[in-house]
């Protein structure tokens, strides 16, 4: 079978729309994780050994 213009058109239309899924999935998971960890003011961190 022979290469189409209008072949080429529907794969690209569907590789458009896996790429708006797959955006829209990573929005979505980035919403859900805490962007840092929460650390109250009072809580001192220390790092090694004293």
């Amino acid at each position: 079978m022979g290469d189409t213009k209008r072949g080429r058109e529907r794969k690209g239309m569907g590789k458009r729309q896996q790429r708006r899924e797959r955006e829209m999935y990573r929005a979505l998971r980035e919403d859900d994780e805490p962007s840092e960890p929460f650390v109250p003011e009072d809580t001192e961190l220390s790092i090694g050994s004293d």
